[in-house]
């Protein structure tokens, strides 16, 4: 019986939305996934039952595009809690370090242009030491986890043979370009005309490359059949995080994100991060980055919402045509990219779940993945208990 929270949502469709943020992200998304389907709501596979309450598209970046990619497969949210929590008697292996860690080789005298030298200038003995970073282009490897993903995961490496809409975010190294790996052929999105997205992709090569974060992933490889050339691919929130527009393109009415990346707001008993050294200077530094894009696309998203409602009730009060002040709110709602119909909501940790931003984002320790799957499945149930998206 689904819980009277989502009544709303029934034959609504519905978008689950993961971004990335390695293991500790991961492990947050099947906390909030789990909550969800104890609400009621089912997660779309090929394998699933029809549901009045069913979350058939997946956008997933990074860890997120990892995660979707379970999800889309028939994987649930408790089959992959009880593979990397316990273990035994696991539906699926569970990944480990030797599939997030594989080495990436030293690349052999790499053909470069003679205008780039980022040590010109330095001493002799410096350049020395820092030379061998040229031919190094990442200290890992996603070929481990791809060999992951087509051992254990995927049912297709056709997007088209996927019931629910299954997106994978990527963006290409050698251009200012974000690509979203799919099944539909969609035109660029209004909103940022150097997205773009593709088909005829393999899907483990999408996931793969949508997970090579820079410098800890070399950017990933993948043969484009359109342009018949390989380009290189990285992260795939580097341009843009959480990219709801996605599941707006796609039809959506219920867009609903998982994210981890709050930033540290000061607590007494835990002091200033000046404390804590470069490893959380550095992730406070991104974070506070990440948030600030959300935090933008939000607000631009009410901002256009305010300027719509207010023009609307001017032409009301001033007796327009009904004809021609629905034409030109429909004229506004297209210009500032604005969904009327689309509702957003946010599962993050709250400012004061500290504990959370100092968690390891590559650690596989069964008791700390614990910690952040609980901290995504209580989150989960307050947002809906007290339906925040719809003030």
């Amino acid at each position: 019986m689904p819980s009277s929270s989502i009544q709303s949502f029934q034959n609504k469709k519905v978008a689950l939305v993961l971004s990335g943020g390695v293991v500790k992200a991961a492990a947050w998304h099947l906390g909030v996934a789990l909550a969800l389907t104890e609400l009621g709501f089912s997660l779309k596979s090929n394998d699933s039952e029809e549901s009045e309450y069913e979350i058939g598209t997946y956008v997933g970046s990074s860890a997120g595009a990892l995660v979707s990619l379970f999800f889309a497969s028939g994987l649930s949210p408790m089959d992959l809690i009880e593979a990397h929590l316990d273990g035994k008697n696991a539906k699926v292996r569970p990944i480990n370090y030797r599939d997030m860690l594989s080495l990436k080789r030293p690349m052999k005298n790499p053909p470069r242009s003679k205008t780039y030298d980022p040590f010109e200038g330095f001493p002799t003995m410096m350049k020395g030491v820092l030379s061998p970073l040229l031919s190094l282009s990442g200290l890992f490897s996603t070929s481990g986890l791809k060999k992951y993903i087509e051992e254990n995961i995927i049912i297709s490496n056709d997007f088209e043979d996927y019931k629910s809409d299954l997106f994978v975010v990527a963006t290409q190294l050698d251009h200012s370009r974000k690509v979203i790996f799919n099944k539909y052929n969609y035109p660029n999105p209004r909103h940022d005309n150097t997205a773009i997205y593709y088909t005829g992709i393999p899907v483990v090569e999408s996931v793969a490359a949508s997970m090579s974060v820079p410098p800890f992933y070399s950017p990933y490889p993948v043969f484009n059949p359109h342009t018949e050339k390989t380009d290189y691919y990285i992260d795939g929130e580097i341009r843009e995080t959480l990219s709801t527009h996605v599941a707006v393109d796609n039809k959506c009415e219920y867009v609903i994100s998982s994210w981890t990346h709050t930033p540290y707001h000061y607590f007494d008993e835990v002091g200033s991060l000046i404390n804590y050294g470069l490893p959380a200077i550095c992730t406070q530094s991104i974070y506070l980055m990440i948030q600030k894009k959300i935090v933008s696309a939000r607000a631009r998203n009410n901002s256009s919402k305010d300027i719509i409602d207010t023009v609307n009730d001017y032409l009301i009060r001033e007796k327009f045509e009904s004809i021609h002040r629905k034409k030109l709110v429909s004229i506004l709602e297209r210009k500032l990219n604005y969904s009327p119909n689309t509702k957003f909501i946010d599962i993050c940790p709250k400012h004061s779940n500290y504990k959370t931003f100092f968690q390891n984002s590559f650690s596989l320790n069964p008791e700390k993945m614990s910690l952040l799957v609980t901290g995504g499945y209580k989150r989960t149930l307050e947002v809906f208990k007290r339906g925040e998206w719809e003030s």
